[in-house]
């Protein structure tokens, strides 16, 4: 009976599913930070972009944070 109720904890593993639920609760934050970042920078002029040493075509690179890589 004992590695019947061990089989199943095992079988279950809670632990790797809160550990899904918290990744896929990190990259929903991540990707919504993501598109207000690009929205943001978007309604920016070309000029306020230039100011800031940022192409237009940069936007979506800086949002994932691959700009400088």
């Amino acid at each position: 009976m004992t590695q019947a109720i061990l089989t199943a904890a095992n079988w279950l593993n809670f632990d790797g599913l809160a550990d899904l639920i918290r990744n896929i609760q990190r990259n929903r934050a991540r990707k919504a930070l993501e598109r207000r970042t690009i929205r943001e920078l978007s309604r920016l002029s070309d000029h306020e972009l230039h100011d800031l040493g940022i192409g237009r075509s940069d936007i979506i690179s800086i949002a994932k944070g691959e700009f400088y890589k």
